[in-house]
């Protein structure tokens, strides 16, 4: 059979499959997405996760409303334009996020197995829809549905530890906006149970352990206790080496450990901060959602160095950085 009628039979297999087997399709589109978020997942290759996309938007087209997996549907979508949106940014990502974690919820009331994800997944959405728009309500909901999530995954179940992440995560935005210490120490506490929960091999891990450093850099910012900074340095490390060259947050962990060994200022930390801040800005191009915040960061340290030393490179390149963060932010959102 030439190539021409290996395609068009193709074609017909598929067609096929679409009219009398959809939920078969949908299936495997499923988990063709689901392979190519975890290939994504390794190598922050971006095509992996669009082909990943595509392949959820067509099981979602496979489930119209009435199919008793549609929710499944929903919630898979929402995972992966969250990655999309956790990397690059886009409104209308965050936008649909919401949407299909809206739906998904009212597919999944109080009783349906699938409750406790739902809850957790628009937990974590609201908590980005807060960190983008600064909307309170956004942030009281979130931690309702973190709690409500986490009440329904006990000891053992295997959303425990993304339950404890995600109110974990919306505690701190809290905390941030009202400087209760109970609120910072009760996301530790359930950081710390994460981290207790997520064998090494978790690709989860890297995460659990580097929101608990920066949770504790927070706490040395109240306490001052140096040993609070040495646990985060330490475990910020521990998280780096769970995200080698590649994955899609190194550079979140790389600022982790910069931001710490500026804090406690030893012989040779500042020098190690600026060259962490160089990597992760590498790794945060132009159009990354981080990238004005890399530059602010080395551009910070970068004039540390120049009250130190006077040495006036350092000075005009943390110039150039901060001209570069004020004019992408006179050009407004890119997306």
């Amino acid at each position: 059979m030439g190539n021409k009628a290996k395609v068009v039979a193709g074609t017909s297999d598929k067609s096929m499959l679409a009219r009398f087997c959809p939920s078969l399709l949908a299936f495997m589109s499923s988990s063709r997405a689901g392979y190519f978020h975890h290939l994504f997942v390794l190598s922050g290759n971006k095509a992996d996760l669009e082909s990943g996309i595509e392949c959820d938007r067509k099981a979602l087209a496979l489930r119209p409303m009435g199919h008793p997996k549609r929710h499944d549907a929903l919630l898979s979508l929402a995972a992966l334009l969250r990655s999309r949106y956790d990397r690059w940014g886009g409104l209308d990502d965050l936008r649909e996020i919401i949407l299909l974690n809206r739906e998904a919820m009212a597919l999944c009331p109080k009783g349906h197995a699938a409750h406790a994800r739902a809850l957790n997944s628009l937990s974590y959405t609201l908590s980005l829809s807060y960190h983008q728009f600064d909307t309170m309500r956004d942030l009281d909901e979130a931690i309702k549905c973190g709690r409500d999530a986490l009440a329904l995954c006990p000891v053992g179940n295997r959303y425990r530890p993304s339950s404890l992440d995600n109110l974990a995560v919306t505690l701190h935005q809290l905390y941030r906006k009202t400087r209760r210490c109970e609120d910072l120490e009760e996301c530790i506490k359930y950081t710390r149970e994460s981290v207790s929960l997520r064998t090494a091999r978790d690709l989860g891990r890297a995460t659990s352990v580097n929101n608990l450093a920066i949770f504790l850099q927070s706490q040395y910012s109240n306490s001052m206790c140096l040993k609070d900074l040495e646990e985060s340095i330490n475990l910020a490390k521990q998280a780096l080496s769970l995200r080698p060259v590649g994955r899609p947050r190194r550079a979140s962990s790389l600022t982790t450990i910069a931001i710490g060994l500026d804090t406690r200022g030893h012989k040779g930390d500042l020098e190690e901060s600026i060259s962490r801040y160089r990597e992760a800005l590498e790794l945060s191009p132009y159009g990354h959602r981080n990238h004005t915040k890399c530059l602010g960061n080395l551009a910070g340290a970068l004039r540390k160095r120049y009250a130190q030393t006077v040495r006036s490179e350092d000075l005009e390149e943390a110039t150039k950085y901060e001209q570069h963060v004020l004019a992408i932010k006179a050009r407004g959102p890119t997306f």
